[in-house]
């Protein structure tokens, strides 16, 4: 009888693990499928593809005002980001070795979240340069063009053919294929 209550409270002990472990699965799957459903649901907000680009008016770090529209008939990847945003920051690197490489062929535009960065310019202008940022950075001086085309993750960026249209949209960070992928 000694013998037989120890088993008995280790058979318990590991029904109960594996009980756990199984739960623990299922929860994993259950906001799995959430995360999945979420990202589908934001990927259909704001500017899709196939449709035109909308034209915004933002302003460079140097305080003069651009519009998207001046960058028709180049192809154009429009990024949306922030300075506090890590998913943000890990793009970086690949944005700027394929702007080294391709920006005869492809402009890059990195609209920063100014609201964000509390409208202080030098904040900015700082981040840019001890992340050796040459491709152009833009401002969003008051976040309409970020709700123009619905941005409510960062980063999101847009991929604009030479028409104007965007062909591609990608929420969260984007990898060396994805940016080589617009060149075909």
């Amino acid at each position: 009888m000694k013998k037989i209550i120890p088993m008995l409270l280790l058979v318990v002990a590991l029904g109960y693990s594996i009980f756990q472990l199984y739960e623990k699965k299922h929860e994993e799957k259950i906001v799995s499928n959430k995360n999945d459903s979420y990202i589908a649901s934001i990927q259909k907000m704001g500017v899709q593809v196939g449709q035109q680009a909308p034209d915004i008016k933002l302003m460079t770090l140097e305080q003069k005002n651009v519009n998207l529209s001046e960058y028709k008939g180049k192809k154009i990847i429009l990024n949306f980001w922030a300075t506090w945003c890590p998913p943000c920051q890990d793009e970086i690197p690949a944005l700027e070795k394929f702007h080294e490489k391709h920006s005869k062929d492809v402009v890059i535009l990195g609209v920063a979240d100014y609201i964000g960065e509390k409208k202080d310019l030098d904040f900015v202008k700082n981040f840019v340069s001890k992340n050796n940022m040459k491709y152009k950075i833009l401002l969003d001086e008051n976040g309409n063009n970020f709700r123009k085309y619905g941005v409510i993750s960062i980063p999101t960026t847009f991929f604009i053919n030479p028409n104007g249209e965007v062909v591609y949209k990608q929420i969260g960070p984007l990898n060396e294929k994805q940016l080589n992928d617009f060149l075909k």
